[in-house]
């Protein structure tokens, strides 16, 4: 908890492509090995699970979302959820992220050290929450924002985590200030899902919840008000954790190489594309993706009864040698010719389980790093890189990726 990268690697050279670790009362296989990686993503809904083994997160999201489905219920789900998160519609979204991007920076001060990490969430959580309820909404939303970002930072407070990786969800489940935040938070989406439905534009709009509320599976079936909750919750919870988490770390690093910054000022499009690959490989918000095995499989040689939970490891596939030589320099250029097999980069998992969000991240996470280089020279505080820390499910910059900007 208190050093997971060092833990992973550590484990990783002591017991090599195949350990166990225990986690929340539960033993996991961790898989560092492309090629066990690949036979766990080759596998679907009737040989593993995802949703169980991430139960432990059901506190905030609920039940009732992609994440934590299973089997055929979770194809059902994907399907009526994935087009809300690609094509033109998400095109619709740029103006807004290159609005926002802009609007952000401006505040930023000059010449001085400052962290970046509160600011690109402050920048994340107001782009996911505007994807979410459509451009225009903020004023009104303004208590729902007020709710979430309660929550989210009690639920990431230190003594908070202590409780829930010690002591399990339902620790944290009983304590009536949880409920209490959980109940400020549930009242005003519920509010919200009700004025949406009765919105007399609903079909004209572009925005995640009224794409959804028009979602509808092949008997014709759309989702409840409790299953759009928990989808909500999810997207907004986890669309502004791991997009600041990746932004951080993005200047974090392109303060620290002022050749790669230059490069990215001048040649967006391609380029910017490479940066973003190379610091998902390099710092995946996320370390691991957990499965549970519906039967007895054998993977990575290893036979594994029912019920084990597989880990294919992004953080250490990403850093091995035979990969990526150098693995622990920041080196855009790799990304420029060569595209990894998808067991080789995974920062958004892989299979039928990959991240339904992850190209409206990496299109957020483009539009704000091109406008930052394009406006911005950036250098670090200090020399020497940030350690990592956990927060909640992701990995930050530990004195929040602190830099000091001055006018292009």
């Amino acid at each position: 908890m208190l050093d997971p990268v060092g833990f992973l690697h550590s484990a990783h050279r002591r017991h090599g492509d195949v350990f166990t670790i225990g986690v929340l009362g539960q033993k996991w296989v961790v898989l560092a090995h492309p090629d066990a990686v690949r036979e766990v993503f080759a596998h679907g809904p009737a040989n593993l699970d995802s949703g169980q083994p991430s139960q432990v997160l059901r506190p905030l999201i609920g039940t009732r979302n992609l994440l934590l489905l299973d089997g055929q219920e979770h194809l059902r789900r994907r399907r009526m959820v994935l087009p809300a998160f690609h094509g033109e519609r998400l095109k619709a979204h740029d103006q807004l992220i290159h609005s926002e991007a802009v609007r952000e920076i401006q505040t930023w001060p000059l010449g001085r050290a400052f962290a970046v990490l509160p600011r690109m969430d402050a920048l994340a959580f107001r782009l996911i929450l505007s994807c979410v309820f459509g451009l225009g909404e903020e004023d009104r939303l303004g208590t729902l924002a007020s709710a979430l970002l309660g929550m989210v930072k009690w639920m990431t407070d230190t003594r908070r985590q202590l409780i829930f990786f010690l002591l399990g969800p339902e620790r944290l489940m009983g304590l009536p200030a949880f409920h209490r935040q959980l109940q400020r938070v549930d009242r005003e989406i519920y509010d919200e899902i009700a004025r949406r439905r009765k919105t007399p534009d609903l079909e004209d709009r572009q925005d995640i919840l009224s794409l959804l509320i028009q979602a509808r599976d092949e008997q014709g079936n759309g989702l409840t008000d409790h299953e759009l909750r928990d989808e909500l919750v999810t997207h907004l919870v986890a669309g502004h954790e791991n997009t600041a988490a990746t932004l951080a770390w993005a200047i974090h690093e392109l303060a620290r190489h002022p050749t790669h910054q230059e490069r990215l000022a001048t040649e967006p499009g391609a380029y910017t594309d490479a940066v973003i690959a190379e610091l998902l490989r390099l710092r995946p918000p996320v370390p691991v993706v957990v499965r549970r095995l519906r039967k007895p499989l054998t993977i990575a040689g290893q036979e594994l009864p029912a019920g084990t939970n597989v880990c294919p490891c992004a953080l250490l596939v990403h850093h091995r040698p035979d990969l990526y030589p150098q693995p622990h320099a920041f080196q855009p250029e790799r990304f420029l010719t060569h595209r990894p097999a998808t067991s080789e980069w995974f920062p958004f998992g892989g299979g039928t389980r990959r991240c339904p969000g992850a190209t409206l991240a990496q299109q957020e996470i483009k539009i704000a790093l091109e406008e930052t280089t394009h406006t911005l020279r950036l250098a670090p505080q200090r020399a020497r890189p940030e350690r990592t820390r956990p927060r909640s499910v992701v990995l930050v910059p530990t004195r929040g990726a602190q830099i000091i900007a001055t006018k292009r």
